[in-house]
């Protein structure tokens, strides 16, 4: 079976998270978005060297954007990948 693949731009990703999240708790939080891939549990591998790799590729797709390698384990799913954190978190 072919699936299509589902396409969303970042800044609309951020508005319905933040649309999401103010809905909940009454005010704008500010924050970043983590975007990764998920490891089957057991799986072997150096998980932040393959969030340093996933940020470096995408980072040379979106120049100027801040991305940092993020590596999240809970329950035991890993999730590798990057936050994205938006301009207004720059000092």
């Amino acid at each position: 079976m072919v699936t299509k693949a589902t396409t969303i731009k970042v800044a609309d990703l951020a508005k319905a998270i933040d649309a999401a999240v103010k809905e909940q708790t009454g005010v704008k939080i500010p924050g970043g978005i983590i975007m990764g891939i998920i490891l089957r549990p057991g799986t072997k591998i150096d998980a932040n060297a393959v969030a340093k790799n996933i940020t470096k590729q995408v980072g040379r797709s979106v120049p100027g954007v801040t991305l940092t390698p993020k590596v999240v384990i809970d329950g035991g799913i890993t999730t590798m990948g990057f936050i994205f954190k938006p301009a207004e978190f720059e000092l």
